[in-house]
């Protein structure tokens, strides 16, 4: 079994890389209120591929106007310094941890960025607009800790990987094998990468959120929506789940919003987000 102490320690001594300091001097400049256009600008100057992966994305189905975009200056409004920031992340995370040992990369990020897409969507629906970027970047985040568990200890979590294929979910088959889910070590991996504490929480949280929580549970309402549509094993292959019964849906979309929802187009809705999911993975991954 292995505790958060060793993991932590493993997790230094494996030395993951850190976020590229665009990414961090990205997320400063959006919080300052005198932020302009020309100091993103600046910043992404100094990051060619990421300068190109933005682009790339600003042109996406998931952004694209009536024009296409031909400049990093256009892309950056079109897409507002908010989603630059968060999608900058997110590309960098990617580039970052492309893989472990055993994980199928492709597959998992393009499960993260759906599940990430999906909870900026029903956030919305939420009339929770403030939180939309918020619920993007943890969605995309929340099982990193998968690469960071299979990473540090490659030789125990091809077992946990060897469980999964028998038939067990993630979650249960880590906790047996290592006694640590990818739930804690992401939000460990996050907090050693400054995240804010509310993503450390939520990703720590996202597979038993407390009911009063909004953004745990949202998370936790997109990933399994998603992986009825991206499974990552075949327990998530005969995955059957009823909206109505779940206590997130309830909590994510409670009182008349949840009872004027249109369920099937939401749930449809879903097909769209995996599709801009692996346009957006395929950016980043050329990033």
């Amino acid at each position: 079994m292995i505790t958060r102490e060793q993991f932590a320690s493993r997790l230094k001594a494996k030395a993951l890389p850190s976020l590229p300091l665009t990414v961090v001097a990205l997320g400063e400049a959006v919080q300052d209120e005198r932020c302009t256009v020309d100091r993103i600008l600046s910043i992404l100057s100094k990051d060619p591929p990421l300068s190109a992966a933005l682009l790339r994305m600003a042109n996406s189905a998931l952004y694209a106007g009536t024009d296409s975009v031909m400049d990093l200056r256009t892309a950056v409004l079109r897409l507002g310094f908010d989603a630059v920031s968060n999608l900058g992340t997110g590309a960098a995370v990617i580039r970052t941890l492309k893989g472990g040992a055993h994980l199928d990369a492709v597959r998992l990020w393009q499960h993260s960025v759906a599940v990430g897409l999906t909870a900026k969507g029903v956030c919305v629906l939420a009339k929770r607009h403030g939180q939309a970027e918020t619920a993007f970047l943890t969605g995309l985040l929340h099982d990193i800790g998968k690469i960071a568990l299979d990473t540090c200890f490659p030789e125990i979590y091809a077992e946990v990987l060897q469980k999964v294929a028998e038939g067990a979910h993630f979650v249960d088959a880590e906790r047996a094998v290592l006694g640590l889910d990818h739930a804690e070590a992401g939000a460990l991996l996050a907090a050693e990468w400054s995240f804010p504490q509310t993503i450390v929480e939520v990703i720590r949280d996202h597979h038993e959120p407390k009911p009063e929580d909004f953004l745990p549970n949202l998370i936790h309402l997109a990933d399994l929506l998603v992986r009825t549509r991206i499974p990552m094993g075949p327990a998530d292959a005969r995955l059957m789940i009823s909206l109505d019964e779940l206590p997130a849906f309830k909590a994510v979309l409670a009182g008349a919003l949840h009872k004027d929802l249109d369920v099937e187009r939401l749930t449809f809705s879903i097909d769209d987000e995996v599709d801009h999911a692996l346009a957006f993975v395929e950016a980043a991954f050329q990033a």
